[in-house]
């Protein structure tokens, strides 16, 4: 057992004028500052650490990469403390449970834990200063609560909350306090680390999703041809097309005189792989033929993405990028007609075009006749600020309405 050279005074019970909760609250000197202005505490106090930090410290700063976040942490934590289940609340600038995002490992409720961080007690509580919430009306889950406050940005807090269904702090282990003081310092510094991370994760979805909904495949080599990444939309094209196909985590074409050429590309560009952006000419640009369509596949090499600010990459990647011009895109109707104003016919119309169909064909499919298609054509064009067919044709498929996803869930990409 180590000896625990850190020293608390008693709990004291403080009310927060809400029938039937009272919150213990443990005394000491924190400083009356506003949040921005707070600094962490040190990393290395000196102090012996309590039985198990070492080992929760390394689940804190490895859960980042864990899916459900923080699962393994949030399942030793509890068990370390004797609680029940314990989850990380990032709550909403209101405090409303409905906004407020709940980090729990895979099968445990989340929902009672959003529903803690309306109440008023834990609006009262201190940032960075462990204390026991224990809640007994029909709003709050029964039991104790070990809360933790921290910091994240602006007026939105993150809480670490361990929940028991016991009651009576005895229940607990007697060093709950010193075990989330000794994980404080690492806390403040990984919430930020987790601000950092969903910021770029963010950003990567939304490139990902104007990637999938726009038809554009994207596939991350290596200079020799192995693959690290592959979009959906690019296993789409190769599943559909056949010219490209994956093999032993290789990028392959279908065609020897193809994949000689795909291989010199990716070759030169991985080596023209810089810390800066690229340069905008800096691609090569080819066709790959196929045997079932007269229009082949485009394919576009451009350098890997930057490396700055590091010296070198630890592995030298070339951007495949693919296009199928056979690929319709099925514009929706009721895109168009909020896009363009148009009524719900017009629509059906310029979607028919936007696919190729020529006027006598939409007709057809429409079963309306050709003058009523003219009448609704001049009428798209007065609405659109066209006057051609190849026009409103450009318009249609560069618009917003290419970027919808009816179908239902963007897929991810796939690493390898």
């Amino acid at each position: 057992m180590v000896e625990r050279h850190l020293r608390f005074p008693a709990l004291l019970s403080c009310r927060n004028g809400q029938a039937g909760q009272h919150a213990y609250c443990l005394p000491g000197n924190f400083r009356e500052t506003t949040h921005d202005l707070m600094s962490d505490l040190p990393l290395l106090s000196g102090r012996p650490l309590p039985d198990d930090v070492e080992d929760l410290a390394d689940l804190l700063f490895s859960g980042l990469a864990e899916r459900p976040l923080w699962s393994s942490f949030l399942i030793r934590i509890a068990r370390r403390l004797k609680a029940d289940a314990a989850a990380f609340v990032i709550s909403s600038r209101g405090h409303k449970a409905t906004d407020s995002a709940v980090l729990v490992p895979d099968g445990q409720e989340a929902e009672p834990f959003a529903r803690l961080i309306e109440l008023e007690t834990f609006a009262d509580v201190d940032f960075d200063r462990p204390q026991i919430l224990v809640g007994r009306n029909e709003n709050c889950p029964a039991g104790e609560h070990v809360v933790l406050r921290l910091r994240f940005d602006g007026d939105r807090s993150v809480w670490m909350i361990c929940s028991t269904q016991a009651s009576g702090a005895a229940m607990l282990v007697a060093d709950w306090q010193e075990v989330l003081l000794a994980l404080l310092p690492l806390l403040q510094r990984v919430v930020r680390l987790y601000l950092a991370i969903g910021e770029s994760e963010r950003q990567r979805r939304i490139a990902e999703y104007v990637l999938e909904t726009s038809g554009v495949g994207v596939i991350l080599v290596d200079s020799a041809g192995s693959v690290v990444t592959v979009n959906a939309a690019a296993e789409a094209i190769m599943a559909q097309t056949h010219v490209l196909h994956i093999h032993g985590g290789q990028l392959h074409a279908q065609r020897q005189t193809d994949q000689q050429l795909l291989l010199r590309h990716i070759r030169e560009k991985s080596e023209q792989q810089s810390a800066n952006d690229a340069v905008p000419g800096c691609y090569a640009a080819f066709a790959l033929l196929r045997d079932d369509h007269p229009l082949p596949v485009t394919v576009m090499v451009r350098p890997g993405p930057p490396f700055g600010p590091v010296s070198a990459p630890l592995r030298r990647t070339a951007t495949v990028i693919l296009r199928d011009p056979a690929r319709r895109l099925g514009l929706a109707s009721p895109d168009l007609e909020q896009l363009f104003g148009l009524s719900p016919a017009e629509a059906r119309l310029a979607q028919l075009l936007a696919d190729g169909l020529s006027t006598e064909e939409a007709a057809l499919q429409l079963g309306v006749s050709r003058n009523t298609v003219r009448s609704q054509l001049q009428a798209v064009f007065a609405k659109t600020g066209t006057n051609r067919q190849g026009d409103l044709v450009r318009l249609l498929l560069s618009s917003a309405a290419t970027l919808t996803q009816r179908s239902g869930e963007v897929p991810s990409t796939t690493r390898r």
